[in-house]
């Protein structure tokens, strides 16, 4: 075989992905669905590498923390508003004691919101269900090598989604709706600032003008109380949602550049070992590549490790990105440098740009510990609204260029030293 990445190749990753979506379905974090899902993954990596050089590692999740901390968040702001809008009618409770338990609810509201999904930190996990999920990993070295002294790993998670009701319902009015629940959280807990301090100063004016009335009740807060209530759908055994572009099109991308280095290994670099590995739960908070660095991060320290990550492949311009996390945590600049030549080098079209609010992959628990990481992004907005987190997302929305795009650029990036 030629050492050059074909057409050929992505037609074999589109392949594996409508396998998956043929023979399992859906696959939601911690379900029996998610697992055969790796399954497919873990045999196909075996037929490349041999089962001795794949294994699995289970690890434990709250499958539904995390977009239940936005339900949670929600609900104090319910009960803040209820508060501010009470003071003065209970007989014998001081205003001040309601101001101040307005405020306190208010509170809790942003700062669940910014710990748990902004930042990503497991705050209401323990209080939620918990299940098993998956990691599956294979492991490449050129024949002869016996001193690994760098560490690259490709990687993308096999778990779907829950079905965004919002985003399925009104499309681009999910971006609107997304904006009224923001505000609902800051308009809470402003009136609820403002207010104990007109209680505090003794200001009915000022208690008054902050008291929430008809007008805030009808935009944004009831709205953004009904946005919560139904944000997704499709619990039931492993969901609504295929996930063919996000993410089976990035496992199968790490799946087809396994075969295509075991096909050519005198693509890989000396002193090298490389990792293909497909993350779990993913879409509950990136739960499997972060029980990942953690449980390796003493190996991972003691290596010069390079993880490139991808996600939702479905667009030929591929963006790299700058940090990870909801734009809360910077990805290594060496690496962002190495992965932007390799695009230039590969002649592709690609972007650099940093992650915005709802942008958030499996590079970011490595970044986050100060591991070299970087995710490859090909997706735009218009795709997002046609398919992202909908059962839409099948492997119809898969095109062969996104593909290759990518795996020309990986490519580059591997036999250049990452």
């Amino acid at each position: 075989m030629s050492e050059t990445i074909t057409s050929q190749d992505a037609e074999y990753a589109i392949d594996i992905v409508e396998r998956i979506c043929t023979q399992v379905g859906p696959g939601l974090p911690g379900t029996a669905q998610e697992r055969e899902r790796a399954a497919v993954i873990e045999r196909e990596l075996e037929s490349h590498l041999g089962s001795g050089n794949v294994v699995v590692e289970e690890f434990t999740l709250a499958p539904g923390a995390f977009l239940g901390s936005q339900l949670i968040s929600t609900i104090c702001m319910l009960f803040a508003a209820l508060l501010n809008m009470s003071i003065g009618r209970f007989t014998g409770v001081s205003p001040r004691v309601t101001a101040a338990a307005a405020l306190a609810f208010s509170i809790s509201s942003v700062l669940l919101f910014i710990l748990e999904f902004v930042i990503g930190f497991e705050l209401v996990d323990p209080f939620f269900k918990k299940k098993r999920s998956i990691n599956v990993i294979g492991i490449l070295r050129k024949p002869g090598t016996q001193n690994v002294k760098r560490l690259l790993i490709l990687s993308g998670h096999h778990d779907s989604a829950l079905e965004f009701t919002w985003l399925r319902c009104t499309g681009y009015g999910f971006f609107i709706l997304m904006v009224t629940w923001l505000i609902g959280l800051l308009t809470v807990l402003l009136m609820s600032i403002v207010q104990l301090a007109g209680v505090m100063s003794g200001n009915a004016d000022v208690i008054r003008a902050s008291t929430i009335g008809w007008v805030l009740l009808t935009y944004p807060i009831l709205p953004s109380i009904i946005f919560a209530a139904f944000y997704a759908r499709g619990r039931a055994n492993g969901g609504l949602v295929p996930g063919a572009a996000d993410n089976l099109s990035a496992c199968a991308l790490a799946v087809a550049m396994c075969r295509f280095l075991v096909e050519n290994p005198s693509c890989i670099p000396d002193d090298t070992e490389i990792r293909f590995i497909t993350f779990g739960s993913e879409e509950a908070g990136v739960r499997g590549s972060r029980r990942y660095a953690q449980r390796h991060l003493d190996e991972l320290e003691h290596l010069d490790v390079r993880l490139l990550n991808y996600e939702t492949i479905a667009h030929p311009e591929i963006a790299i990105l700058t940090s990870e996390s909801n734009g809360t945590v910077k990805n290594s600049p060496e690496m962002v440098k190495s992965v932007v030549a390799a695009a230039q080098r590969a002649g592709i079209p690609y972007k650099v740009k940093p992650a915005t609010l709802g942008t958030g992959s499996d590079a970011g628990p490595f970044s986050r510990a100060g591991l070299k990481a970087a995710t490859l992004l090909g997706f735009n907005v218009q795709q997002m609204v046609a398919f992202y987190h909908q059962e839409r997302d099948t492997p119809e929305v898969l095109t062969l260029e996104p593909l290759l795009n990518v795996l020309k650029l990986t490519f580059e990036w591997i036999r250049n030293g990452g």
